[in-house]
């Protein structure tokens, strides 16, 4: 049995977005948390991350010191978050800058290997908080209408998982990733497709191209590649790590047929064999067994999902699964991990109730303060994420020269995205409720 007045906070997955809620919420006084994982060792799927100001500034303000260290971290030499080349000559079309508020080399856009971040992050949470193995299978929800209220052992939500074990809390985070299994509970008609962007992705050990670093040590830093129908990507990463992620895309009619030809079986070869040379060097140290292709899925309803209902809220890419773009997914997290850490400790401290703030009332209170502060940014990411798709280079729709010196022209600036404090629109959310 729970002590009195301890709000019991269990969290699904155990991602970028599941470890940051963990962390973030065992700050609350009165909680206890824990954190279920399906899978039976703490591993994370994907290749590289990238976390910004935002991100970084998160895990510091959480403790997690050790996940912003430059032990795990690689930031690029120039002190850009990003440089944009031509795919043919090599020359710099754009660069995305820092705003003058980011005076810290700590705070600099930073690049990992997903696991090293997630161990980071891990690391820092008490190891009985982790519980691995975790499959969920269903929920069994309290539901009661705002003017009752329901005995303390009604207002719960039961989680059942895939061994027969079952989990009772108070409030049910769902971290899960893009195909939520929470989300699926609770929103069965909430569904993603598929972007048709193939990501072909490889993380292997600097010492393949070293030779090559030695000659050009410009190699190291983070570029984004711009050509006629794809993108590329490399950069170095933390612990000797060293990224490459090719983005192309399906044509219409590959589209429907389901075939994957985007790289001619998962392969560079006379994709990009006409690119700038320091590129294609590049491609050809990659170790074979290294290369994997990731498909791209996002929502198809734009604003996200309902982010809350009851006692169950969404985090992370279960909560605006925006495909990935804009290399933003694990600081929204983070952002997410923050506000509703901000809403319940806020909740905790102006409720009336002696006992809890675990209550129906103090908990919708809460979730509509984190709604309120997420919704907003999520939608305008997911807003920018659909017109770049409507206007990306792909078979069919060509790039030619004047369309990307048009588009490093027209470039906007992200410093809203990868900048975006947290907190100032938790507190416009409260300012604003104050006043209606």
């Amino acid at each position: 049995m729970p002590k009195p007045g301890i709000t019991r906070i269990a969290i699904v997955g155990a991602g970028i977005g599941g470890l940051s809620a963990a962390l973030s919420l065992r700050r609350l006084p009165n909680v206890d948390v824990h954190l279920f994982e399906q899978t039976h060792i703490l591993r994370e799927v994907g290749a590289s991350i990238a976390l910004g100001p935002n991100g970084l500034r998160g895990l510091e303000e959480m403790g997690a010191l050790n996940a912003i260290s430059d032990e795990i971290a690689f930031r690029s030499d120039h002190g850009f978050p990003m440089v944009y080349k031509h795919w043919k000559t090599g020359n710099v079309l754009v660069k995305d800058e820092h705003s003058p508020f980011v005076t810290e080399r700590r705070h600099h856009t930073a690049r990992y290997f997903r696991p090293h971040l997630q161990q980071a992050i891990a690391d820092t949470l008490p190891g009985d908080t982790i519980h691995l193995g975790k499959r969920l299978v269903s929920i069994d929800v309290g539901w009661f209408p705002e003017d009752e209220q329901p005995p303390a052992s009604e207002g719960v939500v039961v989680l059942t998982f895939a061994d027969g074990s079952k989990h009772v809390a108070d409030l049910v985070v769902g971290a899960d990733g893009v195909h939520s299994t929470l989300r699926s509970l609770f929103l069965p008609d909430y569904k993603l497709e598929p972007t048709g962007q193939m990501a072909l992705r490889a993380v292997f050990d600097e010492e393949h191209i070293h030779d090559l670093i030695v000659g050009n040590p410009e190699i190291r830093n983070s570029v984004h590649v711009v050509g006629p129908d794809r993108n590329f990507f490399s950069s170095m990463l933390g612990k000797g790590k060293f990224t490459v992620v090719g983005l192309g895309y399906h044509s219409a009619e590959e589209e429907e047929e389901g075939e994957n030809t985007a790289w001619k079986g998962n392969k560079w070869d006379d994709v990009i064999d006409d690119w700038n040379p320091w590129i294609t060097d590049l491609l050809d140290r990659i170790p074979p067994n290294s290369l994997r292709v990731h498909p791209g899925w996002a929502s198809n309803q734009v604003p996200p999902p309902p982010v809350y209902a009851g006692r169950i809220v969404l985090l992370g890419d279960a909560f605006h699964p925006h495909g990935g773009a804009l290399a933003a997914g694990g600081s929204l997290a983070i952002d997410d991990s923050i506000a509703l850490f901000l809403s319940l400790q806020h909740v905790q401290q102006s409720s009336t109730s002696s006992t809890s703030s675990s209550s129906s009332s103090d908990l919708s209170h809460a979730l509509g303060l984190y709604a309120s502060t997420r919704l907003p940014h999520a939608g305008r990411v997911f807003s920018v994420v659909e017109r770049m798709r409507e206007n990306v280079a792909k078979p069919g729709r060509l790039w030619d020269e004047e369309k990307i010196q048009e588009w490093a022209r027209d470039k906007k600036d992200v410093v809203w995205l990868h900048e975006h404090d947290v907190h100032k629109a938790f507190v416009d959310v409260l300012n604003s409720e104050r006043t209606s």
